[in-house]
């Protein structure tokens, strides 16, 4: 029978801040498989205390976890960004009550269908979901990461990979008459002054990326298989959402990768 939870979700949608449970490693949103359900979570909590008990029991596995508070004018956009993640439950935890809610119900999701092709967002939430398994797995402080016990989680995140699309930012010149010139493509650098070109899976992954810098983009949605062919001289390769998981995608592995899946994304 189903639960009326119209009164949890209200109290839920009406608090001034609640603390979203983020992933240390990817520095994102913690998201758990609920073993019986199979349903893909994300925990919050009313109480910043019991975020504290809640990561306390991960820390003993390595798994480092913070609480970030959440406003309530900043929660509309959080919940957007869940459906960006492949997230379909919100577990909520009200001091000693836990209340497991479908984000559908909390939130509604825009439907892009009726907008031309063109003009829909990308979104890539198969993706980033198995992407941020597999980097919670992979990502442990101290504790070298067992690759065969992570194969499978590896080779889900490597199929979507190879499936997706992703937006690759440029900056356009202007000309004295205003109208575009130039085309420059874009790099970050590491410390040990490694160039990589950033590459992101959505629009709100690029827009942390780019926060409070003054830059005229324009951006391309690339294939994987095209990544290879924008990648310019003296690049490592690319980095996948710099401000978010921060997956290196170096020029062997984008071919490793490409000979590996390649057939699978043309079937």
């Amino acid at each position: 029978m189903a639960v009326d939870q119209s009164f949890v979700i209200k109290k839920l949608q009406n608090m001034e801040e609640m603390y979203a449970v983020y992933s240390a490693v990817t520095k994102m949103p913690f998201a758990t498989c609920d073993e019986e359900t199979f349903n893909d979570q994300v925990w919050v909590f009313a109480d910043k205390e019991k975020v504290q008990e809640f990561s306390k029991k991960y820390t003993e596995e390595k798994i480092l976890l913070m609480g970030v508070r959440v406003k309530k004018e900043e929660a509309p956009m959080f919940y957007m960004n869940l459906f960006a993640m492949g997230i379909n439950e919100v577990v909520f935890q009200d001091g000693e009550a836990q209340h497991r809610i479908p984000l559908e119900n909390i939130v509604k999701l825009p439907d892009y269908s009726k907008l031309p092709e063109k003009q829909r967002p990308l979104l890539n939430p198969q993706l980033q979901l198995t992407a941020i398994y597999f980097l919670q797995a992979l990502r442990k402080p101290g504790v070298k990461p067992d690759r065969e016990a992570l194969k499978d989680l590896e080779e889900e995140m490597s199929v979507n990979l190879v499936k997706s699309k992703f937006l690759l930012p440029v900056e356009v010149e202007e000309k004295e008459d205003g109208t575009p010139g130039n085309i420059r493509v874009i790099y970050v650098q590491n410390k040990e002054g490694d160039r990589f070109q950033p590459i992101f899976t959505d629009t709100n992954e690029m827009l942390k990326h780019y926060r409070n810098k003054q830059t005229k983009h324009r951006l391309l949605q690339v294939p994987f298989d095209q990544l290879p062919k924008y990648m310019i001289k003296d690049i490592k390769g690319y980095v996948l959402n710099p401000e978010g998981f921060n997956l290196i995608l170096s020029q062997k592995q984008i071919q490793q990768l490409l000979t590996f899946y390649k057939t699978d994304k043309e079937d």
